[in-house]
């Protein structure tokens, strides 16, 4: 034991300062934004996030969660404290206010000495790569953009820790930390500058199911079950897709029921976690009694209950018949299962009736329904939600997920019962996936994990042959087994077991497995050179056959993070001569608005600028990427998509300066269509109700606009001036700004109503929900009443519950429908 421990020491030693280089490494990768651009804030709902943290910053979470932001979503507002996930924006002002007690102090390294006795290419992996050392407080801004890079690294982190956790492998977990840190799964909602809820709460996620895991692994580990519930708890303020790892803890934990795996320290592991994760979820204002009404946390709560009833059951057992037999028992817990079962039915019936439940959200129904398309258009226009193909599975795994698929047979032999969690995430993750891209995020952990454990549990293997070699087999751990249960799936599993097993496994297998063993112990001597000789065949093998697929496979990563580190506002182009340059025009666009228009100027603009506008330029956006109200967005849609004179009757009203991207890159007219479709799902007389799909607003086959198209206000905005003919009306638009490519274009509204800026200013005008309250919702002006009077309410397919009827369903929904029946 004594030689053993000794040998194996400085390996575990190396194995903990190559997790420090991998941590390094995920960090790195992620920083290419900030190296190349500095510390710029990404793309559109980043955007919203850091004007949400600057907002927490300088007013507290008192008046943080009752902030109702006019600025967004104009005339009608939006109330921000009850509709933002705040774990990422209080993680954020933490740091900050933290970093602002540390000392400024700068620590040099001597540049001689470290060339003397470090190899060169070693100074890459200290920190600021050999340079130094830099402390002292940061800005909100340069925090909000490492925020991401930092939760990186921990992921990395936890995701070491979960898979050490499941197989006992301190390898297997470095290698899981080694994909984690550089696959583009994760990389794509984690980079700098990239502040999104997701870049927060993957860790979170992970950290969940480690402690979860950690919490079921024996009889006194329960408690654990308590820092699981606070780590979820943290996961669903950080982030919508909290359903996710609630659902799937919920699915392990009655996996293990099935498996005849269920015990006390499992009834109070589970309780624990899903009641003070429940807690924590409940008090977070954007989610309030969703885990106990919506429908797609259902699971959750039908396991805690059966949880609650195999319990009482037990506890019946224990206390008042202990000898009742397995059969007796399991008629008994049948009888109440079956009981409870019954009443518990009625009661849901009665509940769903009086409405108690809510319905599935579009984008959850649509990871169960089989047609690409939820009936919404503004979901089915995002492109993240449409399914995955093989081609994104390759950009975003890579080779890593041959490693994953191959690990799925690796995690069978260990004694472990979070084994099964693998499984179970890798099958939902994978289905999850394929209805939706955007959620390859959620494959990056499992896809790391997997993929750790066959190159870890060979890496083991080949360590012990040459410990082995002077040491000898290592000591057999003797478990005490817990006491069996009986009248359950246990005894049922146990029965099957005994009688089916040896017919299964045939009595030859056996005897040759025992004569391995009589060999290894009886001819030590010449099976523990053979064993080493295997070993160093299969690392010859392993870095002959690895070497350069590995190096293909870190080059792709770092091509793809550099990929996802264009802030989009700020990018790289390159010249026809082959150099490249920096195009800042969207950025310096926002800051044209910011410092040449007055304070209280409304800016409209399609939805995906509408962060950018209130969070670059501080002016007041129309609407932005929340997408809360479909009706108010259609409205938005059809006044861009209108034609000159019906557009500015209606804008007027609303905005004193109209934005629009141009230029060829990624410009609103690709996007277009999709505006034009759903202004018509809610204005039945923009393209008509003979025309769900819009198509009299698209484009040609040779490229020439249709006629309605033409003569819409966002095409001549888009192409004033810049092909023969096309030109805004001067009576109702002026150009005021062009940025140096033409990427974006700024143009003022003449003959703004004065009267309806005064009448949704004055906060008389304002609908509250109570005398007194912050809450209190705008009003669209009078004058607008008759455009309002046009639309309809949008009814999606989600929305079975509703009664009332007063919800009608629009032409592109029925569109939809009858293609899943197929009717077209």
């Amino acid at each position: 034991r004594v030689v053993r421990s000794v040998l194996t020491l400085p390996l575990f030693l190396v194995k903990l300062v190559l997790l420090g280089v991998v941590c390094l490494k995920a960090y790195r990768i992620r920083m290419h934004a900030v190296n190349e651009f500095g510390y710029v804030i990404h793309e559109f709902d980043p955007w919203f996030n850091y004007r949400a943290t600057e907002y927490l910053a300088e007013h507290g979470m008192g008046k943080f969660f009752k902030w109702y932001d006019y600025m967004s979503w104009y005339p009608i507002g939006r109330p921000v404290g009850t509709t933002i996930y705040p774990g990422m924006q209080l993680t954020s002002v933490a740091i900050w206010r933290g970093m602002e007690h540390i000392p400024t102090k700068k620590i040099h390294f001597d540049k001689d000495l470290l060339k003397k006795y470090i190899p060169r290419k070693w100074l890459f992996y200290l920190p600021n790569k050999g340079k130094g050392l830099s402390f002292g407080p940061m800005s909100l801004n340069d925090v909000c953009c490492l925020v991401p890079a930092w939760f990186g690294s921990l992921a990395t982190f936890f995701t070491f820790a979960l898979t050490a956790e499941i197989s006992n492998s301190v390898s297997a977990g470095l290698a899981s930390a080694a994909i984690m840190a550089v696959i583009p799964a994760h990389l794509m909602r984690s980079v700098a500058g990239g502040f999104d809820n997701e870049s927060v709460a993957v860790s979170a996620f992970v950290v969940t199911l480690w402690l979860w895991c950690r919490s079921v692994r024996g009889p006194k580990t329960w408690p654990f079950g308590i820092l699981a519930g606070v780590a979820y708890g943290y996961a669903a303020a950080s982030w919508g897709g909290y359903i996710f790892v609630n659902n799937m803890v919920a699915l392990h934990a009655a996996a293990l029921v099935g498996l005849g795996k269920y015990n006390t320290s499992t009834y109070r592991a589970y309780t624990l976690f899903y009641v003070i994760g429940t807690s924590i979820a409940v008090s977070v204002p954007v989610i309030g009694w969703a885990p106990l009404r919506s429908l797609e946390q259902m699971p959750s709560v039908l396991v805690v209950l059966g949880y609650q009833v195999l319990e009482a059951c037990d506890i019946y057992r224990r206390r008042f018949s202990k000898d009742m037999t397995a059969a007796r028992f399991f008629i008994f817990r049948v009888s109440v299962f079956a009981t409870i079962g019954m009443v518990l039915a009625v009661v849901s019936f009665v509940l769903m009736q009086a409405g108690v439940f809510m319905p599935l959200g579009a984008r959850i129904r649509g990871l169960f329904l089989q047609a690409v398309k939820t009936g919404n258009p503004l979901v089915d226009s995002v492109a993240e939600h449409q399914p995955a193909n093989q081609q994104a599975y390759d950009m975003y795994l890579g080779t890593a997920k041959y490693f994953a698929f191959a690990g799925l047979f690796f995690c069978w032999h260990q004694r472990s019962p979070s084994k099964f969690l693998l499984v179970l995430y890798a099958v939902v993750a994978y289905h999850f996936s394929l209805k939706m891209s955007r959620l390859l995020i959620i494959c990056g952990p499992i896809v790391s994990v997997l993929g750790g454990l066959p190159i870890g549990y060979i890496a083991d293997w080949c360590e012990e042959q040459f410990i082995g070699l002077v040491c000898g087999q290592p000591p057999v751990v003797e478990e005490k087994p817990l006491p069996e249960r009986t009248g359950g799936m246990g005894s049922i599993l146990r029965f099957f077991e005994r009688h089916f097993l040896p017919k299964i496994r045939p009595p030859e297998i056996v005897d040759l497995y025992h004569a391995k063993d009589r060999f290894a112990t009886k001819v030590w001597w010449l099976d523990r050179p053979l064993r080493c000789v295997v070993a160093v065949g299969i690392m010859m093998a392993a870095v002959k056959h690895s070497r350069q697929p590995m190096k293909d496979y870190l080059e792709k990563c770092e091509r793809i993070a550099e990929s996802f580190s264009n802030p989009q506002l700020v990018f790289k182009s390159r010249m026809r001569d082959g150099s490249e340059m920096i195009v800042d025009d969207y950025l310096a666009g926002y800051k044209w608005i910011k410092d040449n228009t007055p304070e209280d100027a409304r800016v409209i603009a399609w939805w995906d600028y509408g962060y950018q506008i209130t969070g670059v330029s501080n002016r007041t956006s129309i609407a932005d990427g929340n997408t809360w109200n479909h009706e108010h967005i259609a409205m938005l849609g059809r006044i861009l998509t209108s034609k000159e004179s019906r557009c500015h009757k209606a804008m007027r009203h609303l905005a004193d300066y109209a934005l629009v991207w141009a230029g060829g890159h990624g410009d609103d007219m690709g996007k277009s269509p999709h505006l034009a479709r759903i202004g018509n799902s809610v204005f039945p007389d923009h393209c008509g109700d003979e025309d769900p799909l819009c198509r009299k607003y698209s484009f040609y086959q040779d490229g020439r606009p249709t006629p309605m198209m033409a003569e819409s206000f966002l095409y001549k905005a888009v192409k004033h001036n810049l092909e023969p003919g096309v030109r805004l009306n001067p009576k109702y638009w002026k150009e005021v700004h062009t940025t140096k490519h033409g990427l974006l274009r700024v143009f003022q509204v003449m003959n703004v109503s004065q009267e309806s800026k005064d009448w949704v200013a004055n906060p008389a005008n304002r609908v509250c929900d109570a005398p007194g309250s912050w809450y209190c919702i705008g009003q669209y002006p009078p004058a607008l009443a008759p455009l309002i009077a046009k639309r309809r309410n949008f009814a999606q397919l989600e929305d079975f519950n509703a009664k009332d009827g007063r919800r009608e369903k629009s032409a592109y929904t029925k569109h939809i429908e009858r293609e899943r029946s197929g009717e077209l």
